[in-house]
């Protein structure tokens, strides 16, 4: 079982057809990696705080028919999150503004304890790692994780509006980095957690403090891979692009998934190679490119990754 903790929310996305309005869709990153990984075959559970208000059902509703686990899920009578999405290009990415305080999402982190014996894998991302009210949490459950012989993995996915100290954000990135087996993290959460800083040389000191890789995705551009003998680039595969919500997720859920399928997740998993991880990535960018072929976050099944 693979243990997915984040934010669940809902995505105000601007409808174009609608003058000044809104389409209300489910969503939050580790959301959209729990589903992910279901959808190809994996099993995940997802680990967080749901409202028990409309939305909040809905959300429960959507994990538990893709097959996500939510036993470690803490229902709370507060509404639920929002997002407000705004539109950027296929090289920027979509922009987020969030409503949190006096939410679900403002409370308590339900990490399991004591830790699970069926975890093998613990994974956490995007405002839960990085917001200060459950930042240290975050870090805890990690080492916590690691001392029972489980792998993690971590996507910073910064939100510049909901953590502004950039030196705060990035003392407690490199904290989670050290407690990380695998990271992943956009080129344009590098640019702003290291402004002026070269890519490379960022990959590469992560990579020296603890991770097995560290990835990078550059959008358009692919993804490109830091590990203990050295880098490579994984190239893009050319799609006509509908939309850019969720590629990121669907890229980390795909990895862990086949990660997981070759037996590299969990105590058992060892430091891949450079082949292993080539086969590992140019996985997951087909879920990824599969994805932007869609509107809004749909991750592709494991049936539809092997066709593409």
């Amino acid at each position: 079982m693979i243990l997915v903790s984040g934010e669940a929310l809902v995505d105000l996305i601007p409808d174009p057809v609608k003058m000044g309005g809104y389409d209300a869709v489910l969503g939050g990153s580790p959301f959209n990696v729990a589903i992910g990984l279901a959808r190809l075959g994996g099993a995940s559970a997802y680990v967080g705080r749901l409202s028990q208000d409309a939305n909040g059902e809905a959300l429960a509703a959507m994990l538990a028919d893709n097959g996500v686990r939510l036993d470690f899920a803490e229902r709370d009578p507060r509404p639920t999150p929002l997002a407000f999405v705004m539109r950027g290009t296929a090289a920027t990415g979509s922009r987020y503004s969030f409503y949190l305080d006096s939410t679900a999402y403002d409370g308590d982190w339900p990490y399991p304890t004591p830790w699970p014996p069926a975890a093998k894998h613990l994974h956490i991302g995007s405002l839960t790692a990085l917001d200060p009210r459950h930042g240290a949490r975050s870090l805890a459950a990690f080492k916590d994780a690691r001392h029972h012989g489980a792998t993690t993995s971590f996507d910073p996915n910064v939100r510049p509006l909901v953590t502004p100290d950039r030196e705060a954000a990035r003392t407690l990135v490199e904290h989670e980095v050290a407690e990380a087996s695998i990271l992943k993290a956009s080129e344009e959460d590098i640019e702003w957690l290291y402004p002026g800083r070269a890519l490379d040389d960022v990959l590469a000191d992560w990579a020296k403090r603890g991770p097995r890789f560290a990835v990078a995705t550059l959008g358009g551009k692919g993804a490109r891979v830091r590990h203990a003998d050295g880098s490579f680039d994984v190239p893009p595969i050319r799609i006509e692009v509908a939309d850019t919500v969720g590629a990121g997720d669907s890229f980390m859920s795909s990895l862990l998934f086949a990660m997981d399928r070759d037996g590299a997740l969990g105590p058992a998993g060892a430091t891949p190679g450079q082949a292993q991880l080539a086969k590992w990535l140019a996985f997951a960018a087909k879920a990824s490119a599969i994805t932007c072929t869609r509107r809004g976050s749909n991750p592709p099944t494991l049936a539809e990754v092997e066709a593409f």
